[in-house]
């Protein structure tokens, strides 16, 4: 995840970074010494010298969400405390105004009896419960949702959304159902508006019905595999131990000697031999085709709408693999497991995995701030700030839509792609998506 970092004197866009590869790591000061040795990162060289170079997607899988040490299992790693910035947890009006492009949603595809939430990776919660808030305005909606289902790996972020959801609950108050070879754990608790909140491993174990899908800043953390066009063909870049004596870093990143079996797999069209030229690198998301894939069926299925909202391109790109720790991007190598990894979405690539297999429709890309000002972002800033009790306030609400809205900070690099299930009676086109199919 990218998040946002910590702002500084002057403005300056991540989009412009230069982020690390094979060509630099080695020019360092020669007789460093190593950085201690983890015990992810045991784990990593002992893969490494067990089996060879690992792809970067074996090697984020693990730094992020190994069961041993990885980064989202440890717990708290958002806001201010963290190491970097969510949309939500700047300013509580992006959620309010997600929660109401979800309202409008329900209003354009027939108004559905029965509905319920599904959102990947929801971080401490904060998103779901500024919508929930904000929806529970207008009851003769907010009736209608029977549950909202997280899709969530971390136990200990699991804890940090159930205290956001459900105010005064403790962990025994969960009910455990054990999973077996027939049913997938559970856990879900009630909330004292009658909306059951349930975690799950994965959609594909989400009980059937009329849902709205969030996916924010999810897809960014997803494993890729990395290529560079190295003559007429394509070699991945791995990650290997580094014994040198010219980095502090214990891995250091490597191109494949030969096309690897994944450079077969995801590089056999015809345009990544016509369109890319020699050292070009480009980056693939096999998992996000995976996830995306998945949901787009679920709501082909099922029915219903959804928002993928994170930063990229509508085109793939490369190089862009970063780590983000105490609000300051690192490199990548550095200490496996104590930052966060994260690459740039390729939303053609969504776009492509909603379309090839469903016939759910898809919107966008847009960027964030049109999404928001589609919404009247403006008007709920000016409403708030009249209502401030403060001066204090008042600033941190400005700053804080400023942060959202600023093409030079996340109002820009940031996208919202949306999708829908349509029946042939719908008539229009999601608020902020207008002429964008």
């Amino acid at each position: 995840m990218l998040r946002l970092l910590r702002p500084r004197a002057q403005r300056s866009s991540v989009r412009f970074i230069r982020f690390y590869s094979s060509d630099i790591i080695n020019h360092a000061t020669p007789s460093i010494k190593k950085e201690p040795l983890s015990p992810l990162g045991k784990h990593l060289r002992d893969a490494i010298k067990l089996t060879g170079p690992l792809t970067i997607s074996h090697f984020m899988r693990q730094v992020l969400v190994n069961p041993l040490s990885g980064y989202y299992m440890e717990g708290d790693v958002f806001g201010k405390k963290g190491d970097f910035i969510t949309s939500p947890e700047v300013s509580q009006v992006f959620g309010e105004l997600c929660g109401i492009w979800y309202l409008t949603e329900w209003m354009r595809l027939g108004e559905p009896k029965k509905t319920q939430f599904i959102e990947f990776g929801p971080g401490r919660g904060t998103l779901m419960s500024d919508m929930l808030r904000t929806l529970s305005q207008f009851p003769y909606f907010y009736k209608t949702i029977t549950d909202v289902h997280f899709v969530e790996a971390s136990p200990g972020l699991r804890k940090m959304q159930r205290v956001a959801l459900v105010k005064g609950s403790e962990d025994k108050d969960v009910v455990r159902i054990e999973g077996n070879q027939h049913e997938a754990p559970l856990e879900t608790i009630t909330r004292e508006d009658g909306v059951r909140v349930s975690w799950h491993d994965g959609i594909e174990v989400v009980p059937d019905q009329w849902s709205f899908i969030m996916a924010h800043e999810f897809f960014d953390a997803l494993p890729i595999h990395s290529f560079e066009r190295t003559g007429s063909e394509w070699r991945e870049m791995m990650i290997d131990i580094d014994e040198t004596d010219e980095s502090e870093h214990n891995f250091r990143i490597v191109k494949s000697p030969i096309p690897t079996a994944m450079t077969k797999t995801f590089l056999s069209d015809k345009k990544f031999t016509t369109e890319f030229k020699e050292g070009d690198r480009i980056d693939i998301s096999p998992d996000s085709w995976g996830v995306m894939d998945k949901m787009a069926k679920y709501l082909d299925r099922n029915g219903g709408t959804g928002l993928a909202i994170d930063y990229g391109q509508d085109y793939i790109q490369g190089d862009t693999l970063r780590a983000i720790k105490d609000h300051k991007i690192i490199h990548p190598m550095c200490d496996p497991g104590t930052a966060d990894l994260s690459a740039d979405v390729d939303f053609a690539f969504l776009k492509d995995a909603i379309l090839k297999e469903s016939d759910v429709s898809a919107y966008g890309p847009i960027t964030q701030k049109d999404f928001l000002q589609s919404l009247g972002i403006q008007a709920r800033i000016e409403q708030l700030f009249r209502s401030a009790k403060s001066s204090e306030q008042r600033k941190t609400l400005l700053d804080g839509a400023e942060r959202l809205m600023d093409p030079e900070m996340m109002g820009r690099i940031y996208k919202v792609l949306a999708f829908a299930k349509e029946s042939g009676n719908v008539k229009g086109e999601p608020v902020g998506f207008e002429n964008k199919k």
